[in-house]
């Protein structure tokens, strides 16, 4: 079998509110739904971040995959960690890495089709039949033009609890940083004395928003209520050790590591205690469980980071999860807060949780009509700044912010 031809379909999914975040604000997830055609008719799929650009990078790096066999998976790696980035291409070295990432996600599909195989038999043996997440809440905008309620924190409070209530989470991951320290201390305190045992770990994630000094004196705040970990407080791995010196609260990041080559100063400066893979930004599904083997041998903790992930990479992460004793924290997904999906059946949280899919490869099949809904609205979306906050149009982000 070889892989003759490829799609590499942009795609637009609204969120149903703009969600805020210390880099602005989010309406929507841009993805790439990428097809690999074989000679025999399969087709495998992947998805990655990104928009017109990354689809172009999936056609630009045909010379890697096409005419492989599907099997031929670990070539496909190699031929991607090693590919030769001339100073001209050194801009587009972040959508190749994006790129291989969906790439091999559908090599992988195809694998499991043929093999009548789920990809978490594929990746180390199922281990478990559902895969917990945690209840993902932010401050958010009513709509891009309008405040409204909620980004207060009595709302927001009542909304994670809704989430956990309606979903069955039974952990709250509260994105913060984009207001005032007391006001994400006052979330965290209403979260927790609302929630009682109902909700079992509390974690923050100011991605990067506050200085050393701000983190130090707002996790001693916040030590109080039991937060399962905090992601991201500050700037750079010196910055997390600094904190890490002076905080009793577990750090996390899935900013400051993102690269095998960061990996030992991370490590050294026991900067952090749980890192967050991905399954794109890693660079696919074989980098993540290279992490994961290195995470186990010197005992740093693993997780799975969520940027905004449509069914297919959805199924990507639950398989990898399943097949993966190390991930041992509930992952975040913003499946709750998108407003569509490009899968004919969507996943649907049962009891905080998504059952592994049990049909071969990724165990999904691509809504060809959702598919064109939602590149027709990629093609009708004005091009801007993604995280443009459009309700402060002064400000722009830094950091620190507090």
């Amino acid at each position: 079998m070889r892989i003759v031809d490829v799609r590499a379909t942009p795609v637009f999914v609204p969120m149903h509110h703009p969600l805020r975040a210390s880099l602005g604000m989010e309406v929507g997830l841009t993805r790439v739904i990428v097809e690999l055609l074989t000679d025999e008719g399969l087709i495998g799929l992947g998805e990655s971040n990104g928009g017109s650009e990354l689809a172009a990078a999936v056609f630009e790096l045909r010379p890697l995959y096409m005419d492989l066999d599907p099997m031929e998976v670990a070539t496909l790696v190699k031929r991607f960690s090693i590919y030769h980035v001339t100073s001209e291409q050194l801009s587009k070295t972040g959508a190749y890495k994006l790129a291989g990432a969906a790439v091999e996600m559908a090599f992988w599909d195809l694998i499991g089709k043929i093999a009548s195989k789920p990809c978490a038999e594929l990746w180390g043996g199922r281990d478990r039949q559902e895969v917990e997440f945690a209840a993902y809440v932010f401050f958010r905008y009513e709509s891009v033009d309008r405040e409204g309620p909620f980004s207060d924190p009595a709302f927001v409070a009542e909304y994670a609890l809704e989430l956990c209530e309606k979903n069955g989470f039974r952990d709250v991951k509260l994105k913060n940083g984009v207001l005032p320290p007391e006001a994400d201390i006052d979330t965290v305190r209403r979260i927790r004395e609302q929630g009682g045992t109902r909700v079992r770990g509390i974690r923050v994630d100011p991605n990067q928003a506050w200085s050393v000094a701000t983190s130090i004196r707002v996790l001693d705040e916040l030590k109080q209520y039991g937060l399962e970990f905090c992601e991201d407080p500050t700037w750079g791995l010196d910055g997390m050790q600094r904190v890490r010196e002076r905080s009793a609260v577990p750090l996390a990041t899935n900013m400051c590591c993102i690269s095998f080559d960061q990996l030992p100063s991370a490590i050294d400066k026991r900067a952090v205690d749980i890192i967050l893979g991905d399954v794109h930004f890693w660079g696919g599904p074989t980098a993540v469980r290279s992490l994961a083997k290195i995470c186990e041998t010197f005992g740093v903790g693993l997780s799975l980071h969520s940027d905004r992930e449509l069914g297919i990479s959805t199924a990507a992460v639950v398989h990898m999860a399943a097949a993966t004793p190390m991930i041992n924290h509930a992952i975040d997904s913003h499946l709750p807060e998108q407003a569509a999906d490009v899968i004919t059946e969507p996943f649907v949280f049962k009891n905080g949780a998504l059952d592994v899919p049990t049909g071969p490869g990724l165990g999904v099949e691509l809504d060809r009509d959702a598919l064109q809904k939602c590149a027709k609205s990629y093609e009708a979306r004005p091009r801007r700044n993604e995280f443009l906050d459009e309700l402060r149009p002064n400000w722009r982000p830094h950091f620190p912010q507090w």
